[in-house]
Formats: C-alpha cells, sequence, structure tokens
C-alpha cells in the first residue's frame, strides 16, 4: 500500500508540481489549498506524511501542523516556504521547527523533486515512532499549548521576511 501524502499549498502551480512529483513516485496524494480544506481532509482519514507551507492564508503552516497533529499525531511533517526570516540558517529553521511543532524538515522553495523524494522516503522509512503511546499522549494531551506555540514561532519568524 503507498504511503498516503497530504500537501497543502496555497499557491496553485506549486501544489501540482509537488503532486505529480510524489505520485509519479508512487506516493497516494492528496491536496489542500487551504488551512480549512487540509483539517477537513484530516479528520476524514490519516496521512503518513503531511507537507505544508509555511504562508498560507489563514491559519498559517505551523498552526495548521500543530492542529493536524491532534487529530494524526504519527503523521511525518516537512514544511516548506521561500518568505521566512533569512536571519535563520536551514537547519536551524529545522531545529525551531522540531522542537516547537514536531515538524520532521523543513525546506526553502524552490524544491526540487529529487531532494523532497529523498527526504519524505527517509522520514517515512525511518522507526522514529517506535514508542507512539508517549508521542500520542503528549500531542493529545497538549490542551492547545502546542497551538499557542505553533502561533508565537509562526509570529517570529514572519517578522523579518518584509
Amino acid at each position: 500500500m503507498p504511503f498516503q501524502v497530504l500537501v497543502v499549498d496555497d499557491e496553485v502551480d506549486v501544489l501540482a508540481a509537488i503532486e505529480r512529483c510524489l505520485r509519479l513516485r508512487g506516493f497516494e496524494v492528496a491536496t489542500a489549498s487551504s488551512s480549512l480544506a487540509a483539517l477537513a481532509l484530516c479528520e476524514e482519514r490519516t496521512f503518513d506524511l503531511l507537507i505544508l507551507d509555511f504562508s498560507i492564508p489563514g491559519i498559517d503552516g505551523l498552526e495548521l501542523l500543530a492542529r493536524i497533529r491532534r487529530l494524526s499525531p504519527l503523521a511525518r511533517a516537512i514544511v516548506v516556504s521561500g518568505q521566512l526570516d533569512r536571519a535563520y540558517k536551514e537547519e536551524d529553521l529545522a531545529r525551531k521547527l522540531r522542537e516547537t511543532v514536531e515538524a520532521d524538515a523543513y525546506l526553502s522553495k524552490p524544491i526540487s523533486c529529487s531532494t523532497l523524494v529523498e527526504l519524505s522516503n527517509t522520514l517515512l522509512g525511518s522507526d522514529t515512532t517506535s514508542d507512539w503511546r508517549k508521542v500520542a499522549a503528549r500531542i493529545v494531551a497538549g490542551k492547545g499549548s502546542q497551538i499557542q506555540k505553533a502561533k508565537k514561532t509562526a509570529k517570529e519568524l514572519k517578522k523579518a521576511r518584509k
């Protein structure tokens, strides 16, 4: 059974390119061009991997990830953006996102198909969910704190992009 992937991006061309890239490599892909559509899909089914644009209208990618984590605590997640604070190194952004919303990786746009597929295969092939009960309990018991952390981090990362 192919891995289930949800791709969320408000840029139609980017969304289509990522979807095509992953489908051609054997992934089952669902797409959403808004946070609300993504949440609706996550209420209907589970995904193995989430690829979320940081800068989407309404609920930004970090808050969206925190909300999805309550529905699918074990899904792996990649946050992508071309607009985050350039003062941060990519490794520092990845670490900050991992600590704040448990994102597994960060990629700067534009993203190459080969990089995305390689990272997706790495994330889905690694056994980092061996203690799934602890992961799920921590996320579900967050009672909104993850969402608040996501909002705070998003605000901090956005401030220097103008």
